[in-house]
């Protein structure tokens, strides 16, 4: 394998990274994925995650890891607006080798896989929330400013509602909802170990309390859907901001992305769902686009 003939692209989100090598000519050779790599929260994890996406790649298509890290490698990381996260995380993905690199936020590699590299718009809803426009004027975004202080709608978001009501179904301050009798008993009936789990929980921990709100969507818990109506009306208000903010049209294309849109989905306006397109690609296919531009910028 020639370096200049591969590309690596790297997705580092809230939840997890994902890592594909392609061909000069878009073939694909490997996948892998790992932990999360939200700067804003740890770089050291993001580095850990990254590299250990890397050595499952490197084993993946049979080639030395030292090969790996000298191919082009676009690279888009959750936390990316955060100046003294991001340049911690540049002086560090040098030490592990990788060189020859393009750097964004996870956001805006999602935007450019979404829409081919073209101009367009996003919303993600993963374990946050953020909406992002590239036009000729740049980019645009609206939230993904974090959590707990952001977010709002998100899979983290979600886990946090959900905990509050848990609180107050177990004071007597809320009505009984099965999602709500599940999750107390889940915690062995007791508040201190709520208390205590949800003072010590990160993001991601909070994120995997939304499944059991879509599970319990499902079979019509009250509460459950209360929520993912909420998320919806979250996510329309970043719609409406980031339209209005980057002056975008109705033909502008625009995508909802991440793990939560599938289950809000039904519940958005219907003059919503309109606008709405299908994802072209995903967050690597963006990451290896906007490599490929920068190498041939510098042509």
């Amino acid at each position: 394998m020639k370096d200049g003939d591969y590309f690596v692209g790297i997705d580092g989100g809230g939840s997890k990274t994902h890592l594909r090598i392609v061909s000069a000519s878009g073939k694909v050779i490997a996948e892998s994925f790992a932990g999360p790599a939200n700067i804003r929260l740890s770089v050291d994890t993001a580095i850990q995650s990254i590299t250990e996406a890397l050595n499952i790649a490197a084993k993946i298509a049979n080639i030395s890891q030292m090969q790996l890290k000298n191919f082009q490698t676009g690279i888009g990381v959750a936390g990316y607006e955060v100046q003294t996260a991001r340049e911690e995380f540049l002086n560090k993905i040098q030490q592990i080798g990788i060189h020859q690199y393009k750097l964004q936020s996870d956001a805006y590699i999602a935007c450019l896989g979404a829409h081919n590299g073209n101009y367009g718009s996003i919303i993600i809803v993963g374990t946050g929330v953020v909406g992002l426009t590239i036009n000729r004027s740049g980019k645009t975004q609206v939230g993904g400013w974090g959590f707990p202080h952001g977010d709002e709608g998100g899979a983290a978001w979600l886990g946090l509602e959900t905990t509050r009501q848990l609180l107050h179904y177990c004071d007597g301050r809320a009505e009984p909802t099965p999602l709500l009798k599940y999750l107390q008993k889940k915690f062995a009936n007791k508040v201190e170990n709520i208390t205590e789990w949800a003072c010590y929980a990160n993001a991601s921990q909070f994120a995997e309390l939304a499944r059991d709100v879509f599970k319990y969507a499902k079979k019509n818990d009250s509460f459950a859907e209360f929520l993912l109506k909420k998320s919806a009306r979250e996510v329309e208000q970043i719609y409406l901001a980031l339209k209005m903010k980057s002056k975008q049209n109705q033909q502008t294309p625009f995508s909802i992305l991440g793990g939560v849109a599938p289950f809000i989905f039904d519940y958005l306006k219907p003059a919503i769902k309109k606008q709405l397109n299908k994802p072209l690609g995903d967050a690597c296919d963006g990451a290896i686009l906007m490599i490929r531009k920068h190498i041939n910028h510098l042509k």
